[in-house]
């Protein structure tokens, strides 16, 4: 009989099930669990009695029953003693007798909802036992699991995820305190840096020559560079806070300052190209591609360099391979359309080498899917092909759906889907195949939805969503259902403000705010709206597109010479203000041009 939940006078927070080839994960989790502490301030935020600074004890046979005379017994009452079952998922699982019982007893006492799964190994068709999935002549059940399988991008993800479910905490408010505790600890030991190395310098003469003091000092490095690009970097960007992501990148980069780069060791050099990327991805994002080109310039030098020396090692041609990427991207940005197809195309040759030196390994395959995606983008923008570019989409939209059968709780495997639906639909868009297109956009936003579900507070998500809209206020838009595209993008503008609020610095979603005023203005002239009310606001926005507002980015001052252009010749008047005469007359030189950001026809 399930309890409903009243579970509050039990001795452990947990029962973890396991096969005894797995004991080695099963004790390293034990004591992550046990150790992990609750971020003070989600707990003072937390409605009631605050939960415990740390977890109850778990429960894990091997250690607990050595002095138990009747195993049967002594399982049964730590399984009734136990808040939560944790089942160990691999292979080695779906063999064992032993599991199968624990999981039967569990439900019989206290429901399926506080039995949580963790993938180590296999897929959930090879890991899950059969009565993990439910009850002998019950419904089928098809649990969650928390990925920690070893090619897993997201471990420290299912690692917060165990603990919320034990602590009773919602998992949102734990990633982003836990985030905001990872990230002060980060920018304390960054400014405590050069204390730090005095210190470990004086008690490791005592016991260490030179050169293991300086070894030790290099691997606490780098060790905490690693963990600023990897855990920190990626819960911020899941929270959308751009201001403390330039915070973590440069307090990383401090470490490299005061080195001579001609002594950094290979795997420092990869390490610092890693890091370069990431400020050029956040400089990009911030709208200073100056900057973001830049960084992406200097990784590429430094990961060339690397893979000259060993053009066989896969860490080396896929650190190669995100040069080629962001220095392709940069030149996309900058409207240099064949600059990014050669570096494009690079990236594509690099990313068939790792499927070809390891054809299982399901990131190099990712990579693959990424490489169809940049060069189909390519000849839909540049060179307007949408029927080769919905080609090279489908090609990473199967590679990517094959992935998430294996994977199914991976949220950013299920975001390259949706990235790749409205590729596909922009493409099918270009070719004047509407019907298909708005399924391709109804279909990616049900699935962001669904996601959202998973993780209400992803400020990535979010972001999706609103972008999502956008597309569909286009695909109605070109297909003359102006009601419906004025709709999607009240939609897509509320959302955006939303993520302003929270995230203020984000140059993107104030690109995507100023570029949906312009939209809206496309539509108003279309409609022929023009009363005094539309006229004198849209005559106000088209006064300087090249304000210091729109300033370095092209996409926002072709949108706004767009809106001079068919606003002026919609009242047949010839506009007085030097600024939108001259943009009138960009827009007009221009005739059929597209924008490189939102791949928009600009002829109608």
């Amino acid at each position: 009989m399930a309890d409903g939940g009243q579970h509050q006078e039990r001795r452990f927070s947990a029962f973890v099930s396991y096969s005894t080839e797995d004991v080695a994960f099963a004790r390293r989790l034990h004591k992550r669990l046990e150790t992990y502490r609750l971020p003070r301030k989600l707990r003072a935020l937390s409605p009631g009695a605050p939960p415990p600074e740390r977890l109850k004890p778990l429960f894990r046979d091997v250690d607990e029953l050595i002095a138990a005379y009747d195993l049967s017994t002594a399982v049964q009452d730590a399984l009734a003693q136990s808040d939560f079952l944790i089942v160990v998922c691999s292979p080695n699982a779906v063999e064992s007798e032993w599991v199968g019982r624990e999981i039967d007893y569990f439900r019989k006492l206290h429901g399926d909802s506080h039995i949580l799964a963790v993938l180590i190994d296999g897929t959930p068709a090879t890991a899950f036992h059969p009565a993990l999935l439910g009850a002998q002549g019950g419904p089928r059940l098809e649990p969650l699991a928390a990925d920690f399988r070893p090619d897993s991008p997201s471990r420290r993800l299912a690692m917060l995820k165990l603990v919320a479910a034990l602590a009773g905490v919602e998992l949102d408010d734990l990633i982003h305190r836990d985030a905001q505790r990872q990230t002060r600890r980060t920018l304390g030991w960054s400014g405590l840096a050069a204390a730090v190395v005095l210190v470990v310098g004086v008690l490791t003469t005592l016991t260490f020559t030179a050169r293991a003091e300086t070894e030790l000092k290099r691997a606490q490095a780098t060790g905490l560079v690693d963990h600023m690009l990897t855990d920190v970097r990626k819960t911020l960007q899941r929270t959308g806070r751009l201001d403390q992501l330039a915070a973590v990148n440069e307090s990383a980069m401090a470490y490299y300052r005061g080195q001579d780069l001609a002594k950094l060791t290979d795997d420092e050099l990869r390490q610092r190209a890693k890091l370069l990327q990431a400020m050029g991805e956040d400089d990009e994002k911030r709208g200073d591609l100056a900057k973001a080109r830049a960084a992406f310039v200097e990784a590429h030098r430094t990961t060339a360099k690397l893979l000259a020396k060993r053009p066989n090692d896969t860490a080396r041609i896929f650190a190669h391979a995100q040069s080629e990427y962001w220095v392709g991207f940069a030149a996309w940005r900058a409207g240099d359309g064949s600059e990014a197809k050669r570096h494009f195309e690079r990236y594509a040759r690099l990313a068939r080498a790792l499927t070809s030196q390891e054809p299982r390994n399901k990131s190099w395959r990712k990579e693959l899917a990424y490489s169809q995606m940049n060069l189909g983008m390519l000849s839909m923008r540049t060179e307007g092909d949408g029927r080769s570019a919905e080609r090279r989409f489908q090609t990473a939209f199967g590679i990517f759906n094959d992935l998430l059968q294996s994977q199914p709780d991976d949220i950013e495997l299920d975001r390259d889907i949706v990235d790749c639906q409205a590729w596909l639909a922009d493409a099918l868009r270009l070719q004047k195949r509407f019907d298909e297109a708005r399924d391709y956009r109804l279909n990616q936003q049900a699935r962001i939805r669904s996601l959202m579900t998973r993780a209400p507070s992803n400020a990535e998500l979010k972001a999706d969503y609103a972008k999502s809209n956008i597309g569909l206020h286009w695909v109605a838009y070109d297909s003359g259902d102006l009601s419906v595209a004025r709709a999607a993008l009240d939609l897509a503008k509320q959302e955006i403000e939303g993520l302003i609020a929270d995230d203020p610095m984000s140059a993107d979603l104030h690109i995507q705010r100023k570029a949906i005023g312009y939209f809206d203005a496309l539509i108003t002239i279309k409609q022929k709206r023009l009363d005094q009310s539309n006229t004198g606001k849209i005559e106000k926005m088209t006064l300087d597109c090249r304000s210091r507002e729109n300033y370095g980015n092209n996409d926002l001052i072709e949108l706004c010479d767009l809106v001079s252009y068919r606003f002026y010749r919609a009242i047949h008047r010839t506009p007085r203000n030097e600024f939108a005469m001259n943009a009138m007359i960009r827009a007009q030189s221009k005739g059929d041009f597209q924008s490189y950001r939102w791949g928009i026809h600009y002829a109608k």
